[in-house]
């Protein structure tokens, strides 16, 4: 144990003394792989050796201060890292003071990969390397993180904000008490950028959930239906994507009643334009990956049923296919149902039997095999 200690000590004298070199290539090389060398050492594993691992932090914050922007930006892409490492104790003493003025730093690339790191910080899927889930308490977010968040989301280059947009879901509990972040959002859903418009999109589910239906028809209903009008294709599909979550969060009864009129609608005035039937066609067929809403409402399943094998009639063979495959992905939630048996095959065995298009005919065998 004393020679694993004095290893530990030799290692870490070392990595002082690196952190501080006069040359910049030792320091940027020592940043970029911080996290790797820093989980080598151990210190994290031995309660014996925790002053060596606020030593160790102290290494890390010189390098998150140095002169250099090249050392700086690889230093902030293990700020996520380094707070699993040291937990909320070490985060609170070591980084959290330096944040301030790296989300103000003049370079991009350095705001950039912070913003990154940062909603690292705040959770992810996994645990970051076997090293435990969410390090920073809710208080601790909206003390250092949200003044932060807030920043990036009005930077002025799209890609600091698409990092904090894209992985923004994981605080969405804590969206009723981010009034600066929501209004940020509301804004950005007339972006110019593309990309931001479809992560605004993906995020406005959340905002539903976190704020109440009567927030989301009151403030991003009309958002949400331009958004899903969108010109580009990805940001239209970021809504129908959506919209599972979106049943779930508000109910079969608020669905029928505000949302699918708007639908049905946008799909009988747009008969020239064929991509809007799509999309309103797609998001019909999406509602079925909300299994539990759906079977728990009879009329919601036999209205989306209904359009669903309307569009199977639509002149157009693009729209017949999106249909087809809507109806197996909704045979598939119905499972044994009578309206699979009565309604969903015979609309199918018709087109399979009798379309003048190929690619719709082979459609409609594929729904056949699903029912």
């Amino acid at each position: 144990m004393v020679s694993t200690l004095c290893h530990h000590q030799q290692k870490s004298e070392s990595f002082f003394s690196h952190s501080l070199s006069h040359h910049r290539r030792v320091r940027h090389d020592l940043a970029k792989n911080f996290s790797p060398v820093s989980a080598g050492l151990g210190f994290h594993f031995h309660s014996s050796t925790s002053a060596k691992l606020s030593e160790l932090f102290l290494c890390y914050v010189a390098l998150l201060q140095d002169m250099e922007a090249e050392v700086r930006h690889s230093a902030v892409t293990n700020v996520a890292y380094m707070t699993y490492l040291g937990g909320s104790d070490l985060f609170m003493q070591h980084i959290a003071p330096l944040l301030p003025s790296l989300a103000g730093d003049p370079v991009m690339e350095v705001r950039s990969k912070l913003a990154l790191a940062m909603m690292d910080c705040v959770g992810s899927d996994e645990a970051e390397d076997g090293l435990g889930e969410r390090p920073l308490a809710d208080s601790v977010i909206l003390q250092v993180l949200r003044p932060l968040l807030e920043g990036f989301l009005n930077d002025e280059f799209a890609e600091v904000q698409l990092h904090v947009l894209n992985k923004l879901s994981r605080v969405a509990h804590l969206f009723s008490k981010m009034d600066v972040v929501v209004n940020a959002i509301m804004v950005m859903t007339k972006a110019q950028n593309w990309r931001v418009r479809e992560s605004v999109a993906s995020l406005l589910p959340h905002l539903a959930e976190a704020m109440g239906v009567d927030f989301f028809k009151e403030h991003l209903l009309d958002a949400w239906m331009k958004l899903l009008m969108d010109h580009v294709c990805q940001v239209r599909m970021a809504c129908v994507a959506g919209m599972a979550q979106l049943l779930t969060v508000a109910g079969a009864t608020w669905f029928q009643k505000e949302l699918l009129p708007l639908y049905k609608e946008l799909y009988n005035e747009n008969t020239d334009t064929y991509l809007t039937r799509i999309t309103i066609l797609s998001c019909y067929a999406g509602l079925s990956r909300a299994t539990k809403t759906m079977n728990q409402s009879s009329s919601l399943k036999e209205e989306t049923l209904n359009m669903l094998l309307r569009a199977l009639e639509d002149p157009v063979a693009n729209v017949r296919i999106v249909a087809s495959r809507g109806l197996a992905q909704f045979a598939r939630l119905l499972e044994n149902d009578s309206l699979v048996t009565g309604k969903i095959k015979p609309a199918l065995q018709d087109r399979a039997g009798t379309d003048d298009d190929v690619d719709v005919r082979y459609f409609a065998e594929k729904a056949l095999e699903a029912c």
